[in-house]
């Protein structure tokens, strides 16, 4: 089959989790013969805007929507894009793919679905996190509040800051002429017309009213998609609360391809004895990952009985000074941080590992880092919490403590420097499934409703 997969990003420019799953799925598609695309965003230097850039990764053809960064104005243009639309749709009917795999869309268009739809493509839809019922993705808001309960009024006081930004912005282009609105005007006649477009604009940006349009426009886009999957159980509980209905979603465990772990010589039994217990961290520098929670526990642990080993790096300007404060806050003599690596790599890192900590703040709902420490048969360490819960339950190698309490997560960390049994019990009781059973599962999947389509 040609298959299309629609996503926000692919290595090697991205590589976050939804992003590497997107990877593996295509490869493996791509291993078992099937003819995979990839349609991401990005931004190649030099390409016009919204210009096409077609590349081969790992055997896959990946074609990148170059968008060269810019500020939104308002709220809809961080969901939805007509312009980004129309070349999809002109991509699309070209391509003439047998099915589509939606797994994500921020920083894309939403929009995406209704051309699948309206061009008859049978649609598949991951979902990945919490995008399309909150603007920041992660039900967590800058000051680290987890939001229990999704609240209009709550989400438009947190993306306050940014649309704010977003109205002096406005004011500014538009003082100036540089609007859609006031291309070719004169200053006197945007004068004239400046307190009836600042009402309107106003308007429409006020408070809660966007907030609810985008929720109703973000749930009848994906209830476009024929079939709408999840990698956990407490995923799917909180979209049904969101208003999509029970039955539109399927559970769906990612499938990972363990054979970078296979490569690798068998862990030796680890003595409870030996000295220093080798934690580590392996993802993104940003305050939802929490590894500023990590590097404060772990000042309390002894030097020369534990060493810690952060590996990744920031997100670019917006976390710079996160990452500096990051480094800065640490006194241990055991921490290392080591950068951004390769998540080829991914396998000879945890081998160098005891154990890997997971510190999010935010309800992560099936990291794939924690599926790589089963496949790397290694103890973690994780937030009581969201998807992690579900799959400590399911794997049985974790130990969990209260999310954002690094005292709590102190003691944890010094379980393993002082109960010696512990080792054995976190020993992982189910394997992780494979990916090339992830693709089997939706392959069959993609039959189904190509076959309801026909009908």
């Amino acid at each position: 089959m040609r298959i299309l997969q629609v996503a926000h990003g692919f290595p090697p420019d991205q590589m976050a989790g939804a992003e590497v799953y997107t990877w593996s799925v295509s490869r493996e598609l791509v291993r078992q013969g099937h003819d995979a695309r990839v349609f991401v965003p990005g931004f190649r230097p030099g390409q016009p805007n919204l210009a096409l850039v077609n590349e081969v990764v790992d055997g896959v053809q990946v074609t990148r929507l170059n968008l060269v960064p810019g500020s939104p104005h308002r709220l809809r243009v961080t969901y939805t894009n007509p312009a980004v639309d129309a070349v999809f749709a002109r991509w699309l009917g070209e391509l003439a793919p047998d099915v589509a795999h939606v797994q994500h869309t921020v920083g894309l268009s939403t929009g995406v679905f209704d051309v699948l739809a309206d061009a008859g493509v049978p649609t598949l839809f991951t979902l990945h996190d919490f995008w399309f019922h909150c603007p920041r993705g992660q039900r967590l808001t800058p000051r680290h509040h987890l939001c229990e309960k999704v609240e209009p009024w709550r989400c438009a006081l947190c993306i306050g800051t940014w649309r704010l930004a977003w109205a002096r912005k406005w004011l500014t282009h538009y003082a100036r002429g540089r609007t859609a609105e006031t291309a070719g005007e004169g200053l006197a006649q945007r004068s004239l017309r400046f307190p009836l477009r600042a009402l309107r604009y106003f308007g429409d940006e006020a408070f809660r009213s966007p907030i609810l349009q985008r929720k109703e426009y973000m749930l009848r886009a994906m209830l476009r998609a024929d079939r709408i999957l999840a990698p956990s159980r407490f995923l799917m509980e909180r979209f049904v609360e969101q208003g999509v209905p029970a039955e539109a979603l399927h559970f769906s465990e990612y499938g990972m391809d363990d054979a970078p772990f296979r490569a690798l010589p068998p862990r030796v039994e680890r003595d409870p004895a030996a000295r220093p217990v080798r934690f580590g961290f392996v993802g993104t520098l940003m305050p939802t990952k929490g590894p500023d929670l990590l590097v404060r526990a772990f000042q309390s642990l002894p030097h020369g009985q534990a060493t810690l080993a952060v590996h990744g790096a920031g997100t670019g300007e917006k976390t710079d000074g996160y990452v500096a404060a990051l480094k800065a806050s640490n006194t241990h003599p055991g921490v290392t941080f080591h950068g951004r690596f390769d998540n080829r790599r991914i396998a000879e890192i945890l081998g160098a590992l005891d154990v890997l900590v997971v510190p999010s703040r935010w309800w992560e709902n099936a990291p794939l880092t924690v599926h790589e420490s089963v496949m790397a048969r290694m103890p973690v360490v994780l937030s009581d919490h969201g998807g992690m819960r579900e799959l400590a339950q399911r794997f049985g190698n974790a130990v969990g403590f209260r999310a954002d309490d690094a005292e709590d997560l102190a003691r944890a960390l010094r379980r393993f420097l002082d109960e010696p049994d512990i080792w054995k019990a976190l020993e992982p009781r189910h394997a992780v499934r494979t990916v090339a059973d992830d693709v089997a599962g939706l392959l069959g999947h993609y039959a189904e409703i190509m076959a309801a389509r026909r009908v």
